[in-house]
């Protein structure tokens, strides 16, 4: 007899990790940096800081080197704002690309937004309510899988949600890296300072869009069934 348990073992689909770092090692040498910011391990999470002039930080990394191996993956993390106004991440990143999707817990705007950030210009594409405190750490995950990106955000400890928050339909393909960013607040208009930690990184292919919406209605469906 096929129980309802295990249909819904077949169901769910088991994602497969391509890179995951949780910096216990002290180090971030796979990473690689943009910009004079300054990045180092403390106390086992990977800490972006700046000052004067330097208002945003930028690391990558993929499981081929400098790139991910695909354009379709998840990847999620823990963010921890201490100072600045955006903490986050990209994927697909590029440097010489044209422009990067960019999913980032927002202070200023208490919420979790979507931006197509070109490198002279932001735009906003789509901004979920959230509420966002500096000190306060949240997991925060973005998936891009064929030309649909979108993001989700949650604190540590509570279950992950189901929906997606944020998203967007867009035609960058490129397999790019698995970034992550922070942004700094201005102080007396000239100086700016920046804190952020990020832990946790997990990369892994993609959940099928439809999965969490569709796998527990059909349980339920199966469930009513006569056995």
């Amino acid at each position: 007899m096929i129980t309802t348990a295990a249909i819904a073992m077949t169901l769910i689909l088991v994602s497969t990790v391509l890179f995951q770092d949780d910096f216990n090692d002290g180090t971030a040498d796979e990473w690689f940096t943009v910009g004079p910011s300054s990045y180092e391990v403390q106390d086992q999470r990977y800490h972006f800081s700046g000052g004067g002039a330097v208002n945003h930080a930028t690391s990558y990394r993929g499981d081929a080197g400098e790139v991910m191996s695909t354009p379709d993956y998840s990847m999620c993390t823990d963010v921890e704002i201490d100072v600045g106004i955006f903490g986050g991440m990209m994927t697909r990143y590029s440097e010489n690309g044209l422009y990067n999707m960019m999913l980032v817990l927002s202070i200023p705007h208490q919420a979790l937004r979507l931006y197509r950030w070109h490198w002279s210009s932001i735009e906003l594409i789509e901004s979920y309510p959230f509420p966002v405190q500096t000190g306060i750490t949240y997991t925060v995950k973005m998936q891009c899988s064929g030309n649909t990106l979108a993001g989700r955000a949650w604190l540590p400890g509570e279950n992950e949600p189901e929906e997606w928050f944020v998203s967007v339909t867009d035609t960058l393909s490129r397999p790019g890296a698995a970034a992550l960013f922070a942004v700094g607040t201005s102080k007396e208009f000239t100086d700016v300072y920046m804190s952020c930690f990020f832990d946790n990184v997990v990369v892994e292919t993609p959940e099928p869009w439809a999965l969490a919406q569709n796998t527990w209605a059909s349980i339920k469906r199966l469930n009513s069934l006569p056995h």
